[in-house]
């Protein structure tokens, strides 16, 4: 009997929907209201409330399961997608050449961090309809901090301005790790180029900087050579950092590192010309005590 309701509801539900469900309750608790007017009997009305609450109870379980089976669900499509992406671009790994990549990390004293990535890159094969990246905090964050982690991706115009946004889809691998895949809105033609804007808000991404008082690695990843790649972190209020560089030196590579103040913030920014492919480069900061 419960099976047979079960499926009612869902059936009801998906004809007139939640809002039609409560209304249908709503007119229930009306219509005791108006019989117990007619005869006088308090207990009708008591049973018609009774009855409603009840039943918005069982709507409410069978709504909350049914969210949850959706949630799981989608982390599993999503898992899929990000799978058969890696698979595609293992097939095929040279599809873009990153020209410039510029990434900016703006750091609160609660290791909260705001990043802005402008990416510039010419598309070199017919078949690329997506731009995949992955991104990792650096620690191991709990799901409920990955849960607010916010991402846009919009494509820029050549005057700067911002164009239309990319529909992404993203997912937490299991070593903590964001894969997001952008999805362009048409074929990109051969040799063309595109320009991406990425922004985020990931909370206490910098929590072993700022919070713990440990060094901090801040690097790049590419699997393709990367012409010009820059890393601006952008330190809190009255806050300064020693810093080395991780996997670059002067003999072989062609990089600097730039301090400087603005609006009382300090910025060290990394620069790195003809970033090689497969190696992983950057800087390690640590704060000044």
């Amino acid at each position: 009997m419960l099976k047979s309701f079960t499926q009612w509801l869902e059936k009801f539900l998906q004809e007139e929907g939640a809002v039609g469900t409560v209304k249908g309750l709503l007119g229930l608790v009306a219509f005791g209201a108006v019989l117990s007017a007619l005869f006088g009997s308090v207990a009708i009305r008591a049973a018609f409330v009774i009855g409603a609450i009840a039943l918005m109870l069982l709507l409410l379980t069978y709504l909350t399961t049914r969210v949850t089976r959706l949630d799981a669900e989608a982390r599993e499509y999503r898992a899929l997608l990000s799978k058969y992406s890696y698979m595609l671009m293992e097939l095929q790994p040279s599809q873009f050449d990153i020209k410039v990549w510029e990434q900016v990390a703006v750091i609160e004293a609660n290791g909260d961090t705001q990043e802005f990535i402008t990416v510039n890159a010419v598309i070199r094969n017919a078949e690329a309809r997506f731009f995949r990246l992955r991104f990792g905090a650096g620690w191991n964050q709990p799901k409920s901090v990955q849960k607010e982690v916010n991402a846009k991706v919009r494509s820029l115009l050549v005057d700067g301005s911002m164009g239309p946004s990319f529909l992404v889809t993203s997912h937490w691998s299991a070593d903590g790790k964001l894969d997001m895949v952008s999805h362009f809105h048409s074929p990109a033609e051969v040799d063309s180029e595109i320009r991406l804007k990425m922004e985020w808000t990931w909370p206490k991404k910098c929590v072993p900087l700022m919070v713990h008082k440990k060094p901090d690695p801040f690097t790049f990843y590419f699997r393709q050579p990367v012409e010009r790649a820059t890393y601006t972190i952008v330190l809190p209020p009255g806050v300064d950092v020693h810093w080395d560089v991780i996997a670059l030196n002067h003999v072989r590579d062609d990089f600097e590192i730039i301090r400087r103040t603005d609006a009382g913030r300090v910025e060290i920014k990394l620069c790195i010309n003809n970033l090689p492919a497969n190696r992983r480069a950057g800087m390690l900061l640590e704060l000044q005590r």
